[in-house]
């Protein structure tokens, strides 16, 4: 595909996609862009691309920074101004994955390199988000993975990782064995 796509271009490709003319496509398209038009004031959603929206942009105060008015404070009125906001599956495949810092899992009670890898496939990387995944949601990836194990205390373990407090995990995981309570 070239750089940047003409109408024409567009269509093309929609009518091949789609397995229809390039009339209907282009009547679809148009179709879209009114109906986006008309309900942009109630936030439009387009699905798998993002929102159209309407908001107020609340009146500031600015500094001028160059022109005859450096220096100047002056008064912005308060605004409509139209957004968009990309929907996390665009972004993902216009961007990529969004890289998360990635923690050793394995420094947990009750889980070893197998289990993060598991754990790293269901997109938990982190201590922080262990720590925010619920012990239920936990557990389906541990069956689903045929793994055994009990994650009853892997997300208070990684609040105390994620925070930095290794005194006190260290003596949490002192109380455990293979993750679990004794």
């Amino acid at each position: 595909m070239p750089e940047k796509m003409s109408k024409h271009e567009i269509l093309l490709h929609l009518s091949q996609k789609a397995g229809v003319t390039q009339k209907v496509a282009g009547d679809v398209l148009d179709a879209l862009v009114e109906l986006a038009y008309q309900q942009a004031r109630n936030q439009f959603t387009i699905p798998g691309l993002g929102v159209v929206s309407v908001s107020e942009r609340a009146g500031r105060k600015m500094t001028m920074r160059f022109g005859p008015k450096a220096g100047q404070e002056i008064d912005v009125p308060a605004k409509k101004v139209l957004k968009f906001r990309f929907a996390k599956p665009a972004k993902e495949a216009i961007m990529g994955p969004r890289v998360v810092k990635k923690d050793d899992l394995a420094l947990i009670e009750g889980i070893g390199p197998k289990i993060a890898e598991a754990l790293n496939a269901a997109g938990i990387y982190s201590f922080d988000q262990l720590a925010a995944t619920p012990v239920e949601k936990l557990a389906l990836i541990m069956s689903e993975s045929r793994f055994p194990g009990d994650p009853g205390t892997w997300p208070e373990q990684a609040k105390l990782a994620a925070e930095g407090k290794t005194a006190e995990l260290q003596k949490l995981q002192d109380e455990l064995k293979g993750g679990r309570r004794v």
